[in-house]
């Protein structure tokens, strides 16, 4: 569910006009004049993130569950794509209390760690799926065993 999350979350910030930003800081007027705001790109500001959390987990209706043959652990794979293309559904179990349980587990994981979440995302990092669902909150322990072409 964590590294879902992270899929998702990753997919929405790249969904962003890098040229579009937005305005942080102090609004107030310095004695000297000035103001002490920034434009910082709004796609990783920390209102777009938390704004992402608040819905972010509404996208687990697309995803199934499906089970590994030889290790029978089970996984959550997308069973719609972003672009509409056709994907392999071959073993995915899709139903409500699937859906449901991970819309649950993402829920659980964004209000526990929405800070972790909006630290990791707010800066362009590699591996924020093994670094924040398996170092940092040991979430996704097993999955780190894994390769990363199965993930």
């Amino acid at each position: 569910a964590c590294r879902a999350l992270v899929d998702e979350l990753e997919w929405e910030i790249a969904q962003v006009d890098p040229r579009k930003t937005i305005q942080m800081g102090s609004f107030r007027i310095n004695p000297d004049g000035s103001q002490s705001v920034v434009e910082v790109p709004y796609a990783r500001s920390e209102a777009h993130l938390t704004e992402l959390l608040e819905r972010v987990c509404e996208k687990m209706k697309e995803y199934g569950e499906k089970a590994d043959p030889s290790t029978h652990r089970k996984s959550y794979i997308r069973v719609i794509s972003h672009d509409g293309t056709k994907m392999d559904l071959s073993g995915v179990k899709f139903d409500g209390d699937v859906t449901s349980s991970l819309k649950f587990a993402c829920e659980s994981i964004a209000e526990e760690y929405e800070d972790e979440l909006i630290e990791f995302l707010s800066h362009e990092a590699e591996n924020v799926k093994d670094r924040l669902c398996s170092k940092r909150t040991d979430l996704c322990d097993h999955a780190l065993h894994i390769p990363h072409d199965e993930l």
